[in-house]
């Protein structure tokens, strides 16, 4: 343990799995305690906590809606009483349904806008407080591919995620005077095989990705991949990287336009 996160306390939300977790696990190594949030998936956000624990980080785990806003401020009110402060937030959470737009349904949209954008913006709102009281801070949000090329069908999901990219910027520029950055990545295809969701492993027989040649690299992207990403943005190093959008999908958006 220690590294780039050493004294450091970092929130992750959706981190019962998949990139969520993988932050998790990466920042903890690096010396950071951790505040591990999830809510469907309860059992897979506390055995992140416990796999931090056992290899000799801090972790607590919080089961919290962060559709909710009375959840959000209480998961920033736990992380503050268990580690006293609050250095970053990755905001992770995440769920991706597809329908057209003929037969989307409000709850549909709400509960899509809800997860994705909503809690991003409410997760920072309770966060950023004690970032600004010490002057510093990093949050980094996770966006999607999606936020610049989408599919027919993903009109709830594309809207969330290029509303993270637009949110971020005005987020940068009005917590940029008081030394809190915020920052913006974006995923594209992802093994989500790797970790198990909801407590089940994927069923990678049934799990029907955009295949290998949609990515320049021939291949797809890991958690951890994406992780190494998130913790770059979230660290001392990207001091002077404020407002940006950074995309991690192995050249899939140089492509995806020419695709059917």
């Amino acid at each position: 343990m220690g590294g780039r996160f050493d004294g450091k306390v970092a929130i992750v939300t959706g981190s019962s799995s998949g990139i969520g977790k993988s932050t998790a696990l990466r920042m903890a190594r690096e010396g950071a305690a951790v505040c591990v949030v999830a809510n469907r998936n309860a059992e897979g956000g506390q055995a992140t906590a416990d796999e931090i624990t056992r290899g000799g980080g801090r972790a607590a785990f919080v089961q919290a809606d962060v559709s909710v806003w009375a959840d959000c401020q209480r998961v920033v009110e736990a992380t503050l009483a268990e580690f006293g402060r609050v250095d970053v937030l990755v905001n992770n959470a995440g769920v991706t349904r597809i329908a057209a737009v003929q037969e989307m349904t409000e709850e549909f949209w709400d509960a899509v806008l809800g997860t994705n954008l909503k809690s991003a913006f409410m997760m920072s709102r309770f966060a950023v407080a004690d970032m600004q009281k010490r002057g510093a801070g990093s949050i980094v949000n996770v966006s999607s591919v999606h936020a610049e090329q989408t599919r027919a069908g993903h009109a709830a999901y594309a809207a969330s995620k290029a509303g993270m990219c637009g949110l971020t910027r005005a987020m940068a520029l009005e917590f940029a005077p008081h030394g809190v950055r915020v920052n913006c990545i974006l995923p594209g295809t992802i093994d989500i095989t790797l970790h198990p969701r909801d407590g089940r492993p994927v069923d990678r027989q049934a799990w029907r990705p955009r295949p290998s040649t949609f990515q320049a690299m021939g291949r797809l992207g890991s958690p951890d991949e994406v992780a190494a990403a998130i913790c770059f943005l979230a660290s001392e190093e990207a001091q002077f990287v404020n407002g940006a959008t950074l995309v991690a999908d192995g050249g899939l958006l140089c492509i995806l336009g020419d695709r059917p």
